[in-house]
C-alpha cells in the first residue's frame, strides 16, 4: 500500500549562496536565510547558483527535509538581487562639478 504524498508546494527563499566546503574544495553550496540554511540540489539551475557565490539572490524552488532534518531546496528559478552598497547614489555626485573646476581652471581662479 502507497502512503498518500502532499503535493509539494514551491516557496520562494531570499537569502545569501554560501559554498559549502570539505579540504579547501567547494563541493556543493547553500542558500542561507535569517531563518535558516537550504542545502541546494545541484540540478541545473542549482549548479548556475555557483556563479553567484557571496551574492543574495531570490530563489523559489520545492523545499524538503532530509533524515536528519536539514532542509534541501531544488530550485526552478532565481534572480540575483542587486546590492544597495554596489548602487552609485545619484545625489552624491555633482554633474557640475567638473564643469566649475574645468571654468575655474580656464580663468587661473584654481
Amino acid at each position: 500500500m502507497k502512503k498518500d504524498r502532499k503535493p509539494q508546494k514551491e516557496v520562494t527563499l531570499v537569502g545569501f549562496v554560501s559554498p559549502i566546503e570539505e579540504d579547501d574544495t567547494v563541493v556543493g553550496i547553500e542558500i542561507s536565510t535569517d531563518d535558516d540554511d537550504y542545502l541546494v540540489e545541484l540540478n541545473k539551475q542549482g549548479k548556475d547558483l555557483f556563479n553567484y557565490l557571496d551574492e543574495d539572490v531570490e530563489v523559489r524552488g520545492i523545499v524538503t527535509k532530509d533524515k536528519d532534518d536539514n532542509y534541501k531546496i531544488t530550485v526552478n528559478s532565481f534572480e540575483v538581487l542587486e546590492n544597495e552598497d554596489d548602487e552609485v547614489d545619484d545625489d552624491s555626485y555633482d554633474d557640475n562639478y567638473d564643469d566649475d573646476y574645468d571654468d575655474r581652471k580656464k580663468n587661473d581662479n584654481y
